[in-house]
């Protein structure tokens, strides 16, 4: 599951009122008690019990052990909390964050005889094979579909176009509008970078070719 699917996900339980309205509590008052909820809510706490169930699975809520020295015997109760998970989803999906982390290492990481697009470009290939590192330590380093799944991890929902593949989404699409040159030599050396990060060059080279509606990146079988 990618990031905004699983995101999407969590959005999706929070469309429950009554879970909502828990979780809402939990973010306004901190660390609470299952029985404090109950009070706090008028619910039940079977009610409560499941719906905290699910949003721990979704890591939306977290449980920390009640402070030692309050008094009580035996197992001290858990207490509940919300997480401080940042949720971001969007259809179709877009990663903002990557190319700003790209940018701001290229401004910090700039050498005087390179342009800032050169060092943007430098940026994005080493964020390339560390996300690709990260990918075979999840799949396997022989893992078939390693490259197809960090494809789509970045939300560039990649579909085969015979033996190449198509990046049928931009991950960047409104900063196109605000420097497409610049955006457009990211996507391609952060592609480069998944590549070599996953030993997939002899397989495929990224190439750029201009694309309104896709990603101008197109994955080529390499010759």
């Amino acid at each position: 599951m990618d990031a905004t699917s699983g995101d999407l996900e969590a959005l999706g339980l929070l469309s429950e009122p009554q879970r909502a309205r828990l979780y809402e509590f939990l973010a306004a008052n901190g660390p609470c008690t299952r029985q404090e909820i109950c009070d706090a809510l008028g619910m039940g706490r079977t009610l409560v019990a499941f719906h905290l169930l699910k949003l721990e699975q979704a890591r939306l809520v977290t449980t920390v052990d009640e402070p030692a020295g309050t008094g009580r015997r035996g197992r001290p109760a858990q207490r509940y909390r919300a997480a401080r998970r940042e949720l971001n989803a969007s259809v179709p999906p877009r990663r903002y964050e990557l190319l700003a982390e790209i940018l701001l290492r290229a401004a910090r990481e700039q050498l005087p005889s390179e342009s800032f697009a050169e060092a943007a470009a430098h940026a994005a290939v080493r964020l390339g094979r560390r996300l690709a590192a990260e990918q075979a330590a999840a799949d396997g380093p022989d893992g078939p579909d390693a490259l197809w799944d960090l494809l789509g991890r970045l939300g560039y929902e990649p579909a085969a176009d015979g033996a190449s593949v198509l990046l049928t989404n931009c991950p960047f699409q409104r900063m196109r509008a605000v420097d497409t040159e610049l955006v457009c030599s990211v996507n391609a050396a952060l592609a480069r970078g998944c590549l070599d990060g996953l030993d997939a060059s002899e397989r495929f080279t990224a190439r750029l070719r201009p694309c309104p509606d896709n990603c101008c990146v197109l994955l080529e079988p390499a010759a």
